[in-house]
Formats: structure tokens, sequence, C-alpha cells
């Protein structure tokens, strides 16, 4: 896999950590179990993503 995809895969991720950490600092806590569900949906799609241009390749 081309390393720019999994450069922005992996800077998604770390952006969706660091909003849930801004977020859970003022305590919304619906808000955070979404963004927890968001982070999940996202893992998983780049998992599936990397598989699949890896076995591309």
């Amino acid at each position: 896999m081309p390393l720019t995809v999994r450069t922005t895969l992996c800077d998604i991720r770390e952006d969706l950590h660091a909003l849930r950490k801004v977020v859970a600092a003022r305590g919304h806590i619906e808000t955070i179990q979404a963004i927890d569900a968001l982070i999940g949906v996202a893992e998983l799609e780049a998992i599936r993503a990397i598989r699949r241009i890896d076995l591309g390749a």
C-alpha cells in the first residue's frame, strides 16, 4: 500500500481521537459515544481498505 494512503488513514484516526479528547474534556457524553462509533467504523474501513490494496499489490 502506498505510504501516503497509510499516512492519511493514520492521520484521520489520530484526528478523531484528538476530537474525542476535546469533547470529553467538556463532558458531552452523547457526543463522545458518537465519536467512538465513528472511530470504530473508520478503523474497520481502514483495515478493509489496507487489505484490499495489499492483496491487489
